[in-house]
């Protein structure tokens, strides 16, 4: 079965929802229906350091709920062939790209991001001001270099998706004229360079040890990761590979399973007892024990059985038919830590012996292929944690979807190595045998378990990005990356149906930019208008 995708991926007549009213004295946040944490309110609220580095914890999780509850997925891994869905959900119609612009995954995502923005203007407007004499200086400046990196994250996250966008820099100007047009693709991405230089300059410097805890908040370092990325999608290949080479050379972060932590594994990376763990760049932080927005429910979305989880139902989503048969070599370690075959054995996996409410629990999980999602002959693992089982797994939160704890990665050090070594090859045809490339490349295919290369090309690191990457939202912009009819060809080429029923879809669109949400031109007319913006 064949989808016209006519439209789909173009700008489509909609437009920009209100962010926010004026942050002042209020913690009032509409733009995404949940109260901020912490939000800054004038006077000597924040009177020490420690309440000041805490300030910000609400934009490592609070603002990007709606995204991560379901759209994220929908609009990264499934979009891009790498999970599946039937039609009869709504990551189905993201499967066969039968969404249109008012789908909620989309408005959801595009909510989240301009939330974060929002919250953290307001912090950079307000919190100078609402700090104690006994705050230092360095405190105060890490706090604002966080929300910096932030804004910088969620730019780069709706460049890549939406193309043209509005930057909106000061919250109290927008909540007098929210009728704006975006911004250019080169402004906006001059607007997330700036802010992720700023974020390096303040900052502080980190030493990732064995104390997680001390690793959730980014670092200079985590922006300096974050801005070799960004310079490599506008293809400054100079620039990120000097920034990522500052990354390894500072020593700040490490593989799982690498030459310097060789007892660890890349399965490690998904425990949550690991968060925040030494390859953690960044990642949104989650709760199991908080309210409705403060968890992370991808474990019953991914889970291919209730049997593993702390709520009634599972298997949203499913690797797709693609991901199962294209993607890892033989022998690829993360294979099995990707996604379930039948015969597959988890040992750190809880599940019930039954669905009977207090069943006993059992530690060490065999997947059956009885217990398929979506058709699909197997069940992503990649974020699948199981049953609450302590000290294994961190707290869940079973009166709300059984929420966990277990972090979202944002980016990891494996990505960077990867940025790396494509930055050194500096373009996206012809090959290198460079030192320092095939370094970074073969740590990540040697912690896979994969014989090193002599040689690699673009499409080497492109094969290696999807396969340590998959399922944590990033083959869709990698795609974008490519010129549209290689990306094109890719994503036709794809089995878009389950093991039963190969499918196929048709792309007539110019692009891979995703529709604005359909309810915001309503609100904004000039969304689809588009003007540069003004640095101060």
């Amino acid at each position: 079965m064949k989808k016209d995708m006519k439209n789909i991926f173009q700008k489509s007549s909609v437009g920009f929802m209100a962010l926010l009213m004026l942050f002042s004295s209020s913690c009032s946040q509409d733009f995404i229906d949940v109260p901020a944490e912490g939000t800054p309110t004038i006077g000597d609220y924040y009177d020490s350091d420690q309440k000041v580095d805490n300030a910000t914890n609400g934009l490592y999780g609070l603002v990007w709920f709606n995204m991560n509850k379901e759209g994220f997925y929908g609009i990264t891994d499934v979009i891009s062939g790498n999970m599946y869905a039937d039609i009869y959900n709504d990551f189905g119609k993201f499967t066969d790209l039968s969404f249109t612009n008012t789908s909620r995954y989309i408005s959801d995502s595009w909510r989240s991001c301009f939330g974060a923005i929002a919250n953290s203007n307001a912090y950079i407007s307000n919190l100078p001001q609402s700090v104690g004499p006994n705050v230092s200086k360095a405190s105060l400046n890490n706090a604002l270099g966080e929300c910096h990196f932030i804004r910088a994250f969620s730019y780069f996250f709706l460049v890549r998706l939406w193309g043209n966008v509005p930057i909106i820099e000061n919250n109290a100007d927008y909540s007098k004229n929210f009728v704006i047009p975006s911004n250019p693709t080169e402004d906006v991405y001059k607007f997330i360079e700036n802010d992720l230089k700023f974020a390096i300059a303040n900052l502080k410097t980190k030493n990732r040890g064995s104390d997680y805890t001390s690793n959730a908040h980014v670092s200079s370092g985590s922006a300096k990761a974050l801005l070799a990325k960004v310079y490599l999608y506008q293809k400054k290949y100079d620039l990120a590979r000097q920034m990522a080479q500052e990354v390894i050379n500072s020593g700040e972060f490490k593989l799982l399973g690498g030459e310097e932590l060789p007892t660890r594994s890349f399965a490690d990376l998904f425990l949550q007892k690991n968060n925040n763990n030494e390859e953690s760049i960044f990642a949104w932080q989650w709760t199991g024990t908080g309210g409705y927005f403060d968890g992370n429910f991808t474990n019953t979305l991914f889970a291919p059985e209730n049997r593993l989880v702390e709520t009634t139902y599972s298997g949203q989503i499913a690797p797709s038919q693609d991901l199962i048969n294209n993607v890892f070599e033989n022998g690829d370690k993360r294979r099995i830590e990707t996604f379930m075959l039948p015969g597959d054995f988890y040992p750190n996996l809880t599940y019930a012996a039954t669905l009977d409410i207090g069943a006993p629990k059992i530690l060490g999980y065999t997947f059956d292929i009885k217990y398929e999602a979506q058709k699909s002959g197997a069940g992503l693992k990649k974020y699948v944690i199981g049953k609450e089982n302590l000290p294994i797994t961190g707290a869940f939160n079973p009166v709300n979807n059984g929420e966990s704890s277990m972090n979202s990665y944002m980016m990891r050090y494996a990505e960077l190595l990867l940025i790396h070594a494509e930055a050194i090859l500096g373009s996206q045809t012809g090959t290198t045998s460079d030192a320092n490339a095939l370094k970074s490349f073969n740590a990540v295919r040697k912690r896979a378990g994969l014989a090193a290369k002599a040689v690699i090309s673009f499409d080497d690191i492109f094969r290696e990005r999807r396969a340590e990457l998959a399922c944590e939202g990033d083959y869709y912009f990698d795609l974008g990356r490519l010129p549209f009819a290689k990306a094109k060809a890719i994503l036709e080429a794809q089995n878009r149906g389950n093991r039963e029923a190969e499918k196929h879809i048709t792309i007539t669109a110019s692009s891979l930019l995703l529709p604005y949400p359909a309810d915001d031109l309503t609100k904004n007319p000039k969304l689809t208008e588009v003007a540069p913006y003004t640095f101060k």
